[in-house]
């Protein structure tokens, strides 16, 4: 297998803008829900660990 061959699937003629441009768009939307649900469970654990702290 040539590397052309293995790259024939990128062009999707004339509409590739649209189809990597979604793509990326899924990508960045999936990634920064994950970060931002991760920050948040870290800030409620912390919030979680103060309140139910023994003095």
């Amino acid at each position: 297998m040539t590397l052309a061959e293995y790259f024939s699937f990128l062009p999707y003629g004339k509409y590739a803008f649209y189809i990597w441009f979604s793509y990326l768009t899924t990508f960045v939307v999936i990634a920064v829900l994950f970060i931002r649900t991760k920050s948040i469970h870290k800030n409620i654990i912390k919030q979680l660990r103060l309140k139910y702290s023994r003095n």
